[in-house]
């Protein structure tokens, strides 16, 4: 009846946002912590090295960043759309059915090359997975389809119906790479299968719905006029081309020619959403009551934009210096995934939930200076991974430490 159906769902996000923070803090960040301690300390993990590394990545981006999404599209969607959920019914069972599919990655892939059953137990969490985000997809969908958001450009609808369709996919791929482990007995993704499923997930599947809710929410955030929704519209096919077609060239597609070509166009189309969306107006952040207050979460979100554009132009570096005959080591593209994933993804994440997430929002108005610290501490984490781990491959000696 009315919104009442959405107000017995008004905190459901936090489950979800829960089991991001316990994927974060124990498959995600501590298993990474684990890996830079032994790669530092030059310990032997043997064959188990690649499949924990595996494990840890699929975490990171579909428990952590993943079930975040999911969380926050559940609380914010019925709000843009000015209904309730249609589908409420699909809320817990996508949750559990994700969140059972990354335990059972976990606990499966360091054995699956040994054990066939540990190699079907991946299967069957892909499959989880996938029927979570199926959930999701359709109750996100039938919610935005009955509904009408008419605030805002009309171009993030797009956005985050694209980001939507990217996180199916990303799911239907993890279960495809999972049947070709379980058929050929192997514990890990080749590289060469690997490089164009990590980049659907983030690039395609993260980064476009994260720039979705930024086009709904920003301008609101930081006091500015929508940005014109046929240039933003432009402006995500061209980076959704950029994707296309640097996925092609991790698959073998195209080389390094469609990898520049894809990696230019992904650098002109971010740059052109920054510009346009005003992330960087400093006097629109200082026109709001809200940044006058606490002015924490706008500088997350700027410094999480200027870590993409780190990340991009890194990026198309990369894939230059690959045209012009000079592949780099995997170490430098490893600066390339953290720059993306800590400096942006994970800051936006903390920048966006102190202003849209009710359960953060409070403690984080009165608390200030653990938001400082926050900030301090997550991009001089990250810088100094993104350096000390090319530097590390250079050099080795102390820059493993770091």
């Amino acid at each position: 009846s009315g919104w009442g159906g959405e107000t017995r769902q008004n905190h459901t996000y936090k489950l979800f946002v829960r089991g991001a923070l316990v994927t974060v803090l124990t498959i995600g960040c501590t298993l990474g912590a684990l890996n830079l301690a032994v790669m530092g300390f030059g310990a032997d993990l043997g064959a188990v090295w690649t499949p924990l590394i595996q494990a840890h990545g699929y975490a990171q981006m579909f428990g952590w960043v993943g079930l975040f999404i999911m969380g926050v599209a559940y609380h914010l969607v019925p709000r843009f759309y000015l209904r309730p959920l249609t589908r409420p019914a699909l809320v817990l069972p996508s949750f559990a059915l994700v969140a059972l599919g990354l335990a059972l990655r976990f606990v499966a892939q360091p054995f699956a090359a040994e054990q066939p059953s540990a190699a079907w137990l991946l299967v069957l969490s892909a499959a989880l997975g996938l029927a979570g985000m199926t959930l999701f997809a359709w109750a996100m969908y039938d919610t935005m389809r009955h509904g009408a958001d008419r605030f805002g450009t009309g171009a993030h609808k797009q956005y985050i119906g694209a980001g939507f369709a990217w996180l199916w996919a990303g799911h239907a791929f993890t279960l495809a790479l999972m049947l070709y482990l379980a058929l050929n007995g192997l514990d890990a993704i080749p590289a060469g299968l690997n490089a164009p499923y990590l980049r659907a997930v983030l690039s395609g599947a993260i980064v476009t719905t994260i720039l979705g809710f930024t086009l709904r929410t920003v301008p609101h955030m930081l006091g500015l006029h929508p940005p014109p929704a046929n240039a933003m519209r432009a402006i995500l096919a061209a980076y959704t081309a950029g994707v296309l077609a640097q996925i092609a060239a991790d698959g073998g597609i195209g080389g390094s020619v469609a990898a520049s070509v894809g990696a230019g166009l992904e650098v002109a189309a971010l740059l052109g959403f920054v510009a346009l969306s005003g992330v960087f107006d400093l006097s629109a952040l200082r026109a709001t009551q809200l940044a006058k207050r606490n002015p924490w979460p706008e500088r997350f979100v700027r410094t999480a934009y200027f870590w993409l554009l780190v990340a991009s132009a890194l990026n198309l570096a990369y894939s230059l210096s690959a045209l012009a005959g000079r592949p780099v080591p995997h170490a430098f593209v490893a600066s390339y995934h953290h720059a993306l994933t800590v400096g942006f993804i994970s800051m936006m994440i903390v920048g966006m939930s102190m202003r849209l997430v009710p359960v953060f929002i409070g403690a984080m108005n009165k608390q200030t200076n653990l938001a400082a610290a926050l900030f301090v501490l997550l991009n001089l984490g990250n810088a100094t991974r993104v350096v000390s781990e090319a530097m590390a491959y250079q050099y080795g000696g102390g820059f493993f430490y770091a």
